[in-house]
Parts: structure tokens; C-alpha cells; sequence
């Protein structure tokens, strides 16, 4: 039998050419995606990433910022003007085309211009300074165009550039050029604010802590009009902006924030909210219905110091060490007529130090006398005498004291003028930042004599501190001793307790110290909170 096979040589040839054309088409598809793509994603490329915010979107107000009622009230005009510009027009009044927002971190800038658009209720566009600039050229100052062409068309608006200094830096660094890029986008936003084409309805806020690296064009009037200064709040300030923070959690009846207002100088508002966080979660930890005293004033240590580390295993020598440290610290204190007020001791180790005495103000200080500045140092001494009294040997347990006291000395010679063998003059030692070559070339020294001088002096003024110090302690041995062996028992005791303790009138420092040893003309400058071992 006979097979014949039939030839099917075409139906291959058109299968392999469907095949064929398939995978041309999907490769073209493909292709021509990629490109229709790549062109909408090159159209959109210069324009402007600000995000706007509705008018209620974020809901915050000027009841929500608490601590700067001077800035408030130099805001109060641009809502004003936003929510009636007609007003001010028929007056002929013209309102700032910008205001700059400036002051340390964490001190509410962005909530200060959320709370602006939250009361004129108007849209508020929200961008950094750092999305202007990218790696092609000419893209920051088309995105600067496109923000404010959309800016106009919901006008008035309001918008906000956060960490300006990104993009406003000085293009006139005098050493080594700039960035061309940047001074692109620097241009467009000058000729944006106040050029030929500028219309009202627009105004923009600023945020920096960086001021005084801002190119002198963009701080001109008409541009920013105004420097609003967030500063650091005061003790008033400081209340106000724990009372805020402590609506959001259960607070006992015991809590008084007054104490944590007081013991808190130098803190911003992020600091005191992160403060109230801090005490709820401790709370929370050690299952109790709400924040104590106790959980404020741990919180506030933790912010400041570090936590507590109980599990830390301490040779019973360095403990010794470090109770008879801390007490020569707080019996120096307490003898010091000028020193600071007493708040605690502790010998808890806490971050880097194995024990802390806390001192704290009535009040927030903005100056300090020679005489408190001198006690301050003889209180940074207290430790290091103590040890050498009792153990007749010292250790490095004193090095941040030592450090506090010597720069403290220095500031008084070099900077406040204080010594009379130096006298009124300023001798800078040069240790600042050089901001891009602008100081490179400023240069004020003095000669090899007045360098020795001044070695001299704060020398003298520290070994002076010292020998008042040990004057005290020697006259107070049996306060020391006393307190030193409390702490080994207790670990932490407050003011108060040692004042009971060593048989002292509460809230009066002791005066003897004028009778154990003269107090020489000393040098003011702030005081450290606490002393560390």
C-alpha cells in the first residue's frame, strides 16, 4: 500500500506570517504607547507640583496656635485683606504682596499659614522649596510660572512656600559661582511677586529658619514686604501651648502645668507637643486612667536628656562616685547666693550622664549677671571638689562640667566683656560655619599676647570657682555627707526633700556662702538646666 502525503508548504507560510505580524503590532503598540506617554509625561513636566487646599480641608485656625500673639496680630491684615479685598482697595491701601515667616524649628511656621487660610478662607497652595529644583534646566522657573498663572485663576488665594531657602538663596556668594538652575528659578519667582505682570489677589508666604542666607532681592519691599519672627515661646507662651496640647489626652488632677511650663525654657512648640505624647504613653505603659505629675516630669526629662536606664548594671563604686558628685553640686548650689534654684537631684542614669541636678528658673531669663554666672561655675566646680574632699582622687565624671564651666569662663573674657584685665572688648575665635566663601576672607584676630592674656583669665576666673567651691563643701562636709548617703537610699529627691533633709528654709537660698568664702567679680551668661556626671 501507498501513502501519499499532502503538501501543506502554504498554510506554514501563512501561519509563520500571521505570527509575524502579530508580534510587529504588538510591537508597535507598544512603541507608540511608550512615545504617546513619554510626551504627556515631557508636557507635564514643567508644571507646578503646589497642592491646593480647599478652604476648610485642614481646618485649622488661630485658636490652634498658641505662643505667638505678636505674629497673629501681623497676620490678622492678610486675612483681613483676603476675605474683604474691596476694603482696602477703596482706601488705596496696598497689602504686603508677601510675608516671610521666620524663627527656629518647630516653632509653628506651617501652622501659622495653615491657620491663615483656615480663617480668610480662601484655596492655599502648598509646595516645598526643594520641588522647584530638578536636574533639567529651566524646569523650577516653569514651575514657578505654572503656580502662579493657577494661583490667579483662584485668586485671592493664598500661597505657601515651605523652606524657601532651597530655592532663595544669595546668588551674589562672591567665591566660586552658583547654580545656574536655581538662579533660574530664583529669577522667575522674583519677577512673579513684583513684576510688570504682576495682578493682586496672590500673596505668599514664606517659611525658613534659615533668613539670613535669602538673596537681598527677595526681601525687598514688594516682594516680602515682612519679616514675621515665630520666636521660641516665652513661659506665658509655653502654657498656652501645653493647654492646647493637653486637650488632646486625659490629663489627672494632679498635673500642673505650670511647673512643666517653668521647667521647660527653650522649648519649641513641637517640643512641648511631643512632651504632652511623651506623658500619655507613659501613662498609657504603666496602665494608669491618665497623665500624672509624674508623667510630665519623666516626659520632660526623656525629651531632654534621654530615658531613664534603670537596667543599667553600676559598680557600687561609680554609684558612691556619682552620690557624692551630684550632692556637691546641689550643697554648692544651695550655699550659692546667685545660682540658680534647685529642682532635683538624681543619680538614675539618664542617656550618657550616670546622674543629673536640676536646677530651674522662677521665670525665663533673657540676661545674666556676673555674679550668676560666676555661681554658676563655682556649681559646676561642686562635683569635682566633692570627689576630691571625700575620695581623695578624681575621675572623668566632671568632663561636661568642665566643658560648661571653661566656655562659660571664655564667653565672659572673649564676649561679654567682663574681665577687668582684658576689659570691654570682643575677641571671636572664628568657629562659626562659613556660609559659602561670604567669610572666607574676614579675619579678626589678635596677637599671641592677648591670646595668652586671655588663657590667664579664664583660668583664673575657673580655679577661682573651684576654691570657692571647696571652701563651701569643707564648711558643709557633714551636708554633703548627708545628702550623698540620702541619694544612695532614695536615688531621686526634689527640692524640697533636700531642703528638709539638711534642715534649710524651703524656696530661701542659704546666704552663708558670703561668710565661708568672698565672691569675686564674675562674668554673666546662661546657666546650665542641670549639672551631668
Amino acid at each position: 500500500m501507498v501513502f501519499r502525503q499532502r503538501d501543506s508548504w502554504y498554510k506554514s507560510l501563512i501561519f509563520n506570517l500571521v505570527i509575524g505580524f502579530l508580534i510587529i503590532g504588538l510591537i508597535y503598540f507598544l512603541f507608540t504607547r511608550q512615545l504617546r506617554n513619554a510626551g504627556q509625561g515631557a508636557m507635564q513636566f514643567g508644571k507646578s507640583k503646589a497642592r491646593m487646599i480647599l478652604p476648610g480641608e485642614h481646618g485649622k485656625k488661630f485658636d490652634d496656635v498658641a505662643g505667638c500673639d505678636e505674629a497673629k496680630e501681623e497676620t490678622r491684615e492678610i486675612v483681613e485683606y483676603l476675605k474683604d479685598p474691596l476694603k482696602f482697595k477703596l482706601l488705596g491701601g496696598k497689602i504686603p504682596h508677601g510675608a516671610l515667616l521666620t524663627g527656629p524649628p518647630g516653632t509653628g511656621k506651617t501652622l501659622m499659614a495653615k491657620a491663615v487660610s483656615g480663617e480668610a478662607s480662601v484655596p492655599f497652595f502648598s509646595i516645598s522649596g526643594s520641588d522647584f529644583v530638578e536636574m533639567f534646566v529651566g524646569v523650577g522657573a516653569s514651575r514657578v510660572r505654572d503656580m502662579f498663572e493657577q494661583a490667579r485663576k483662584h485668586s485671592p488665594c493664598l500661597i505657601f512656600i515651605d523652606e524657601i531657602d532651597a530655592v532663595g538663596r544669595s546668588r551674589f556668594t562672591g567665591i566660586g559661582g552658583g547654580h545656574d538652575e536655581r538662579e533660574q528659578t530664583l529669577n522667575a519667582l522674583l519677577v512673579e511677586m513684583d513684576g510688570l505682570e504682576t495682578q493682586e489677589g496672590v500673596i505668599v508666604l514664606a517659611a525658613t529658619n534659615r533668613a539670613d542666607v535669602l538673596d537681598p532681592a527677595l526681601l525687598r519691599p514688594g516682594r516680602f514686604d515682612r519679616q514675621i519672627i515665630i520666636d521660641l515661646p516665652d513661659i506665658r507662651g509655653r502654657r498656652k501651648i501645653l493647654d492646647v496640647h493637653a486637650k488632646t489626652i486625659k490629663l489627672d488632677a494632679s498635673a500642673d502645668l505650670d511647673v512643666i511650663a517653668r521647667s521647660t525654657p527653650g522649648f519649641s512648640g513641637a517640643d512641648l507637643a511631643n512632651l504632652i505624647n511623651e506623658a500619655a504613653l507613659l501613662a498609657a505603659r504603666n496602665d494608669r486612667p491618665a497623665a500624672t505629675q509624674k508623667d510630665l516630669e519623666e516626659a520632660r526629662d526623656k525629651v531632654c536628656f534621654g530615658p531613664e536606664r534603670r537596667s543599667r548594671q553600676i559598680p557600687d563604686r561609680d554609684r558612691r562616685l556619682t552620690a557624692w558628685h551630684e550632692a556637691g553640686h546641689t550643697v554648692v548650689n544651695l550655699f550659692c547666693k546667685f545660682g540658680v534654684p534647685l529642682h532635683k537631684v538624681t543619680i538614675i542614669p539618664r542617656g550618657p550622664a550616670l546622674g543629673m541636678t536640676m536646677m530651674m528658673e522662677k521665670e525665663d531669663r533673657y540676661s545674666r549677671s556676673r555674679q550668676e554666672m560666676l555661681d554658676s561655675i563655682v556649681t559646676d566646680m561642686g562635683g569635682r571638689v566633692a570627689e576630691e574632699l571625700t575620695f581623695r582622687d578624681i575621675t572623668s565624671g566632671a568632663q561636661q562640667d568642665i566643658a560648661h564651666a571653661t566656655n562659660l569662663a571664655h564667653a565672659m573674657v572673649c564676649s561679654y566683656g567682663m574681665s577687668e584685665k582684658i576689659g570691654p572688648l570682643k575677641y571671636d575665635d572664628n568657629s562659626e560655619h562659613i556660609y559659602l566663601g561670604r567669610d572666607i576672607t574676614k579675619k579678626e584676630a589678635c596677637s599671641e599676647e592677648t591670646l595668652r592674656e586671655i588663657d590667664i583669665e579664664v583660668k583664673r576666673i575657673v580655679m577661682e570657682a573651684a576654691d570657692r567651691a571647696r571652701a563651701i563643701l569643707t564648711a558643709h562636709h557633714d551636708m554633703l555627707d548627708k545628702l550623698a548617703e540620702a541619694l544612695l537610699e532614695r536615688e531621686t529627691m526634689s527640692a524640697a526633700e533636700i531642703r528638709e533633709l539638711l534642715g534649710l528654709p524651703a524656696d530661701d537660698p542659704a546666704s552663708a556662702e558670703s561668710s565661708v568664702v568672698p565672691a569675686p567679680a564674675a562674668e554673666p551668661a546662661p546657666s546650665a538646666p542641670a549639672s551631668e556626671s
